[in-house]
């Protein structure tokens, strides 16, 4: 959609300069506006879904077409002022033209109606204090590519100064700048105050009222009549009164869903204080029975080991006793052997001493 919208002032200038509307360009906005109404609607409604029914549909093509309309006028009174003549400039028509049409601009031209429009289009423009730096492009152009996609929503006062600053954000003049700080200023004071705006009564409050357009956004927008603004205002306080009663409904629900929670956290962190207590206290069970089993254990195991001491003990002095029995013995007989042989060696020696003292 957005692509067709992009496409209108192209088709709209193309039929500007074509051979078919060029006699438009000697009409009159309001001689367009009423009598061509059908002759538009065949030009453009094959190529743009548009609502003719539509006040809106109608009034977009119109001033698109009348600005088409004033650019390649302009432009082609720039090229027949290049000539010292009117002759001499039908003798070079401009290459973007036929040469009837041509010679049709060049009567527009010298006729004394368009000489003094032109000469009072001058004098107006010399009273102007501000200038534009939108060049070709509109301010409804401008004023679409920055509203907020989501809400809808523009900063009229940075409307104004996209529209009044160069690409460089230096601005055309000071007077441009202090509209500028008067908007922002105007702006800030209604949102301390809460009170809404929209981009016209802004304007119109900075700017002043025009009769038929809002100066600052294009002769395309309109302003509504002072009953229609006074039934809007009236209807944005409803609205506003209504937003505050349903944000004061939901601060008193949440407030409740608040208290809900911190009831619903304080019972789930007693049970969880009393579950980590239960932990606790089986642990502590645990560990007794732990240390009662390794106590048992730690007894039976002494035990077992004082017995098999004792029965170790009782082994080595038995087996002591039978050694010591069996050393006695052993000592016996040699002493047995030792006493007999020495006997016998006395009893030898007697026998011989006495034996040989008889003989």
């Amino acid at each position: 959609m957005k692509q067709k919208l992009k496409r209108i002032p192209k088709k709209v200038g193309t039929k500007i300069r074509s051979k078919v509307i060029a006699t438009l360009l000697r009409m009159r906005h309001r001689a367009i506006t009423c009598k061509n109404q059908i002759l538009i609607n065949n030009f453009f409604h094959d190529h743009f879904d548009l609502d003719y029914t539509r006040h809106e549909d109608v009034r977009t093509v119109v001033e698109t077409m009348m600005t088409a309309r004033r650019t390649h006028r302009n432009r082609m009174h720039a090229y027949f002022k290049k000539f010292p003549s009117k002759e001499a400039a039908l003798l070079k028509p401009h290459p973007d033209t036929t040469e009837e049409q041509w010679k049709e601009l060049c009567d527009l031209f010298t006729s004394e109606a368009f000489m003094k429009r032109s000469e009072q289009n001058k004098k107006n423009r010399s009273k102007l204090t501000v200038n534009h730096a939108a060049g070709s492009r509109s301010f409804q152009r401008t004023r679409a590519c920055m509203k907020n996609q989501e809400s809808g929503n523009i900063n009229p006062a940075e409307l104004y100064k996209k529209n009044y600053t160069n690409k460089d954000g230096i601005w055309t003049s000071e007077g441009a700048r202090e509209i500028y700080e008067r908007m922002d200023a105007f702006q800030r004071q209604c949102d301390l105050e809460g009170k809404t705006y929209t981009e016209i009564e802004v304007y119109s409050e900075i700017l002043g009222k025009k009769s038929g357009y809002v100066r600052g956004l294009g002769r395309a927008v309109k302003p509504p009549p002072s009953s229609t603004l006074t039934t809007q205002s009236s209807d944005l306080q409803h609205q506003l009164a209504k937003a505050r009663d349903e944000i004061e409904a939901m601060r008193a629900a949440r407030e409740k869903d608040l208290q809900e929670f911190a009831k619903k956290q304080a019972e789930m962190e007693a049970t969880l204080r009393d579950h980590r207590e239960e932990q606790r206290v089986e642990q502590e069970r645990i560990r007794l029975e732990q240390e009662e089993r390794m106590k048992r254990e730690q007894e039976r195991m002494r035990i077992e080991h004082e017995e098999r001491m004792q029965l170790e003990q009782e082994r080595m002095r038995k087996e002591q006793e039978r050694l010591r029995a069996e050393i006695s013995k052993e000592l016996e007989k040699k002493m047995s052997s030792v006493m007999e042989k020495k006997m016998s060696d006395m009893s030898k020696r007697l026998f011989s001493q006495f034996g040989g003292s008889k003989r």
